[in-house]
C-alpha cells in the first residue's frame, strides 16, 4: 500500500513538474511574440524608448514594444519578429509597433506579413492599412501625401476619421491620400516590375522569402495588362527624399 502511494507521488510529481515547463514554456512564447531583431542597421538608425536616450540600434539586438525605429539620412534598417513578419524602414523612417500594429510617424516601410502571423494593421495618422496577409509598401509624409502599394496579396485601406470610407487594394495596386482627405480615391495600378527592380526596399536587402509570389504577380500584370494606365514608380523613392528634405527645412524668415 505504501509502495502504491509513494508511486502515485512519484507520477504526480513528475506531471506537476511538466506543467510547470509547459506554462513556463508558453509565457516565454507569448511574452516574445511582439519582439524584434535587428537584422540590417545601415548608417545611421537609432532606437527610441518611451522613457529612455535615444541609443544606435545593434544587428541581432531585440527590440521591444513601444520603442520606436528611426532612421537618419540614407540609412535603412530591417526588423524580423518571432512569427516570420519582416518591416524594413527607407532613409528618414519612425516606427513603432504593438500587438498587431505598425505605427507608421514618418517615411516608408516595406512589411512582409506572412499568413500565419494572424494579420496586422499599418498606422498613420490619417488612414490605416489592414490585412490577414501580404507584402505592401507604405510611405508617409505628414505634409503631403501618404501611398499604400501591394506587391502581393491584398488589403483594406480606410481612413481614419471618416467611416466608411475604405478601398480595397490587391497586388500591383497603389492608393495616394492627401492630408486632409474626407474620401478615398480610385486605387491606381503600378508597374510592379520596375518597383522591385528600382526599390530600395526590395534590393538593398536579402530576398524576401515570397519574392517568388511577387514575380508572379508582376509576371501576371506583363501577361495581362490592366484596363487602366499603369503608373511607372521609377525615381519615386527619390522624389520622396527631396520632398521629406524640403519638409525638413525651416521656412525663411521675412525681411
Amino acid at each position: 500500500m505504501k509502495k502504491r502511494l509513494r508511486h502515485r507521488v512519484r507520477v504526480i510529481g513528475i506531471f506537476f513538474a511538466f506543467a510547470v515547463t509547459i506554462g513556463l514554456t508558453t509565457f516565454t512564447m507569448a511574452a516574445g511574440k511582439n519582439e524584434a531583431r535587428v537584422t540590417q542597421a545601415i548608417h545611421n538608425v537609432q532606437l527610441l524608448a518611451p522613457n529612455g536616450a535615444p541609443r544606435p540600434a545593434s544587428v541581432n539586438g531585440n527590440v521591444h514594444p513601444g520603442t520606436a525605429v528611426q532612421t537618419g539620412s540614407d540609412s535603412r534598417a530591417e526588423l524580423a519578429f518571432t512569427d516570420r513578419t519582416l518591416a524594413r524602414l527607407g532613409a528618414n523612417s519612425v516606427l513603432s509597433f504593438g500587438e498587431g500594429e505598425f505605427d507608421l510617424a514618418n517615411g516608408s516601410i516595406l512589411l512582409y506579413l506572412p499568413k500565419s502571423s494572424g494579420g496586422a494593421r499599418i498606422n498613420t495618422a490619417v488612414a490605416t492599412a489592414a490585412s490577414a496577409g501580404f507584402t505592401a509598401m507604405v510611405e508617409y509624409r505628414p505634409k503631403s501625401w501618404i501611398k499604400f502599394i501591394v506587391l502581393e496579396g491584398h488589403a483594406s485601406v480606410s481612413l481614419k476619421h471618416h467611416a466608411g470610407e475604405i478601398r480595397t487594394l490587391r497586388a500591383g495596386q497603389m492608393i495616394m491620400v492627401r492630408p486632409g482627405a474626407t474620401k478615398l480615391p480610385e486605387p491606381q495600378n503600378v508597374d510592379l516590375s520596375e518597383l522591385i527592380k528600382t526599390s530600395l526596399l526590395v534590393t538593398q536587402f536579402p530576398r524576401l522569402p515570397n519574392l517568388n509570389l511577387i514575380l508572379a504577380e508582376a509576371n501576371t500584370q506583363q501577361i495581362s495588362p490592366p484596363s487602366t494606365r499603369v503608373i511607372d514608380p521609377t525615381g519615386l523613392e527619390a522624389r520622396d527624399q527631396r520632398a521629406a528634405a524640403i519638409e525638413r527645412k525651416p521656412a525663411p524668415k521675412p525681411r
